[in-house]
């Protein structure tokens, strides 16, 4: 559940980010201008954070996915305060680009839904970053079978080459053991 509302809230701030949230009109002319625009990228930086937070808790513990669900708690909020502020583009800009298009001076701003939008991947990233603060401990682990520690532990004092190259594959040196002996026979 925490995943899944971390995942979600990602990408839908990641679309809400580059989604017109206010529109220019006047006289037959429309111009619109994303979250991107209006926020400075700071929507856009914010929903990419956290879907990278997202596919970050996937190979961390129980204790990194604490500190990253607390990360993204506060991205989560940026989300929510940048989409409940529902920033307004400068009337500057707003002259700019309309005379891109077209010689009006006279334009009305409109809001659109998508900061509100916005305001809602915050709203499930912070909540799935609570979800994973409190259970944290009990996602699956990632595979111990890489660990240096769990390998050399695996390996054996046999003489069977295949056991040797089979430790080789694993990243175990198969020459020594545990009181740096040589294992076999040494010429």
């Amino acid at each position: 559940l925490a995943f899944g509302c971390l995942l979600l809230g990602g990408i839908l701030g990641l679309i809400s980010s580059a989604r017109p949230w206010w529109r220019a009109s006047g006289e037959g002319v429309v111009v619109k201008f994303t979250g991107a625009q209006v926020t400075g990228g700071l929507s856009q930086a914010l929903a990419i954070v956290a879907l990278a937070g997202t596919l970050l808790m996937l190979v961390l513990q129980a204790r990194g996915r604490r500190v990253v669900g607390a990360i993204l708690l506060l991205v989560g909020l940026g989300l929510v305060l940048s989409g409940a502020l529902r920033l307004q583009p400068s009337a500057d800009a707003v002259r700019s680009q309309v005379r891109e298009v077209s010689l009006v001076d006279a334009f009305q701003l409109s809001v659109t839904v998508w900061p509100w939008i916005s305001a809602l991947s915050g709203v499930a990233i912070a909540t799935g970053a609570v979800l994973t603060m409190i259970t944290a401990a009990h996602w699956p682990a990632r595979s111990e079978r890489f660990r240096a520690s769990q390998v050399t532990e695996r390996l054996t004092d046999s003489d069977d080459p295949a056991e040797l190259w089979k430790a080789m594959d694993a990243g175990a040196d198969p020459t020594t053991n545990d009181h740096d002996t040589p294992i076999g026979d040494d010429p």
